[in-house]
Parts: C-alpha cells; structure tokens; sequence
C-alpha cells in the first residue's frame, strides 16, 4: 500500500469516527453551496451572514421545518458544535470541513426574500437580499481584446490568517484598460446573492487598478496605496464563498462590464474558474486578451492588490 493510500484511509478513518459532542452555537444564513457527500452521509452547507461559515449535517442532526440542506438560496437556522468533514469524493480524495450541526430548520422549498431576524431586538443586521440572476454572456466565447474596457484582474476570496478573516477582508481588483479616467462611482459588484454600489465619485485612471474591498482594514493588511482602494461595507455581496461563487462587475447603467465564476458556481463561466487555496488570489492571465472561459483565470500564489 503506497503511503499516498494510508494517507487517504486515515483522513477517511478521522472523517468517519471524530466525536460531535461539544458545545453547540447558533447559526443562520442563506446558503450558498450545498454539497451531498454520499459517502459518509453528511451534507455540506456555505452560508452568508448574517452568522454563516461552513457547516455540516448529519444523519445525527436534529432537523426540523422542511428537512436537511437541499439547495443554494436556501436559508438555514440552528446550533453546531464540533468540527467535522463531507467524504465528497474518494478518488481522488476530496473532503470538506465545517461545523457539525445539531439542530436546525430551513426556509424549504422556495427561499425567503429577506434575511432571517438573528439581532439585537429582533431586526436582521441586512435588508433584502435580491433573488440570484445569471449574468447573459456570449454563448459562443472567442477571443477579443481587453483594451478599452473596464475588466476584473483579481478576486481575493480565499483569506488566510496572515491578511484577516472572511468576510471582512475580502477583496475585488478591477482594473482600466482604457485610454481614459473612468469614473466607477455608481457602478456595482455583486457576488451570487447580493450587490454593493462602489462608492460616488471613485475614479480610475487610465491603465491603473482600483481594489474593491469589504472593509478598510483590508488597505493596511496589503499597504495598498489610498488612490487605490475603496471599501464598501461588512461584506462584498453576500460573503464569498470558497468552494464556488461569482463577481459581476456592472457599471452605472446596470450593464455587465466584466464577470467571473469558479468552483461550483457555473453562472458566469461554464466550466467555472479554479479554486484557489487559501492566501492565494483568483486573477487573470493577461489584461489584454478576454475569453471569456475559465482560461482566462489562474491561480496567483502572491495576491498583488492595487499593482
């Protein structure tokens, strides 16, 4: 037996028997990837605010109102306790962790329009998530020039301990491939569940880079120059997800300038981008030529926000 095989037997073993008996926490949020993992019976669950994270359910959860995770927009409620893994795949071996859920109810067959109430008095600490829609791009993809437009060079969504925390500081470069100063004010970033205005009167000059991120925190985490970097609130869109979500970038007229999908999320892009580990940025290959297919993407091993 290659070591590469024990390897895969004992992570499955671990997946298998660890322990889910520890205190429990509550947990609520709209769903953005939900994944059956048939080989140890669990579900796995990517939720949005306003308490979401990375979740697991299992053949010991206590499920009430509709049932189990059953698809993304799905709003789900509850407690979890310890952590615990989905056996997706076996070969080769694919694993999500998260945290076990213990009890919890869903919004059911057809998902709510605003968010659940989960603060102070009752009121939700977001207001109306809009239903998700898929960007219209070219069916038939062919290569074109990427000069003269407005296009998205970098999605950080994979955030490492060293630059912060999910979803706060997550970020979006875009970038002007235009001959002129383009102001963006007015434009919108949205993920798969939700938008955010770029704020009024933030320009990008010509061949430069603007950094759309979550909070202000994020400019001193990557010293990103100030003439670079705007910030738009608690989470870009919805909170991005790490197994698969979308950015679509729209300017001041609602039309698509630039989008991009990777992981689970094909909306965008059919296949979707790669998946990038941790620390690492989703960007594209070149600024000059856009394909509008997952060629266009590749793993940046050193984000370069605002440069």
């Amino acid at each position: 037996m290659s070591i590469a095989t024990r390897s895969s037997l004992i992570l499955l073993a671990l997946a298998l028997f660890l322990p889910l008996s520890v205190h429990a926490f509550p947990f609520g949020g709209r769903a953005s990837v939900v994944l059956r993992c048939v080989y140890n019976s669990t579900i796995y669950a990517n939720l949005g605010p306003p308490r979401g994270g990375e979740f697991i359910w299992t053949t010991g959860t206590k499920t009430y109102l509709f049932g189990p995770p059953a698809f993304a927009g799905q709003w789900l409620l509850g407690l979890a306790g310890a952590p615990y893994y989905c056996i997706y795949r076996i070969s080769p071996l694919t694993i999500y962790t998260g945290i076990a859920i213990t009890m919890m109810g869903s919004s059911g067959p057809a998902a709510p329009a605003a968010a659940p109430t989960l603060g102070p008095g009752g009121a939700s600490n977001r207001g109306t998530i809009p239903t998700p829609t898929s960007p219209t791009l070219p069916t038939t993809p062919s290569p074109t020039s990427a000069s003269g437009s407005v296009l998205i060079s970098e999605v950080y969504y994979a955030v490492d301990t060293a630059h912060g925390s999910k979803p706060v500081n997550e970020w979006v470069e875009i970038y002007n491939g235009t001959q002129a100063a383009v102001n963006v004010g007015g434009w919108r970033i949205e993920d798969a569940f939700a938008s955010d205005p770029i704020p009024s009167g933030t320009i990008v000059s010509p061949g430069k880079f603007l950094v759309i991120a979550a909070t202000s925190t994020t400019r001193t985490l990557w010293s990103i120059p100030g003439d670079a970097f705007v910030s738009v609130g608690s989470s870009l869109g919805d909170g991005l997800s790490n197994s698969g979500d979308r950015i679509v970038l729209k300017n001041a007229s609602g039309a698509i300038a630039d989008s991009v999908s990777w992981g689970t999320n094909t909306t965008v892009l059919k296949p979707a981008a790669i998946v990038v580990p941790y620390g690492h940025a989703l960007a594209r290959s070149s600024l000059s030529q856009d394909t509008n297919t997952a060629s266009d993407w590749i793993d940046r091993t050193t984000p370069s926000p605002g440069k």
